[in-house]
């Protein structure tokens, strides 16, 4: 029955460019629409005995872009959370999560990597190039050997930021610290 039901939606498709809503209860796990990333309108439909069973029905398959969970139960909630693994999750609602642009979209292990929609999308697909150029009309001498308390002391205010320090130091209001290493 399953081939057969396949076998219409994809006459449907080649004729009409429309895939009519299918719905497939228990298929075959092996079945190419258990297996396969989905793109239509077909909902495979797993009945299972306990719905504590789902996560570990969930864990034996390969990772998913993304699971949906139709139930109210905040412990169920939390438990698909903590022990299952997909690119996103969403409750109690099947389509915010590919229409919010400020979410992140993207699958986990085979499912994919990366995260999409966006600015997400861009910042994904872009390469962020480091660039530092140095001028030469300037240059600070104390960072450079010989080291005495006097340089580690200005290097120290400047590393930390510490810009009040670092004009002490240079006026000669702050204490130099005593260093025990030998630099």
């Amino acid at each position: 029955m399953l081939m057969l039901l396949l076998f219409m939606v994809d006459q449907w498709m080649k004729d009409n460019l429309f895939i009519e809503p299918t719905i497939l209860v228990d298929p075959p796990l092996q079945a190419a629409i258990m297996t396969d990333e989905v793109f239509g309108p077909l909902l495979p439909i797993i009945t299972l005995e306990k719905i504590e069973d789902s996560i570990q029905f969930i864990n034996s398959r390969p990772n998913s872009t993304g699971y949906l969970l139709l139930h109210q139960n905040k412990t169920l909630q939390r438990m698909m959370i903590s022990e299952t693994s997909s690119g996103s999750m969403t409750f109690n609602d099947t389509i915010i999560q590919y229409a919010a642009d400020t979410l992140p979209f993207g699958g986990v292990g085979e499912s994919g990597f990366g995260r999409y929609h966006g600015k997400f999308s861009f910042d994904t697909f872009s390469h962020e190039k480091a660039i530092t150029r140095r001028s030469f009309l300037t240059d600070f001498w104390f960072r450079f050997p010989p080291w005495n308390n006097y340089k580690l002391q200005l290097l120290d205010s400047a590393f930390n930021y510490d810009y009040l320090g670092l004009v002490l130091v240079i006026l000669g209001l702050k204490r130099h610290r005593q260093r025990s290493s030998g630099i």
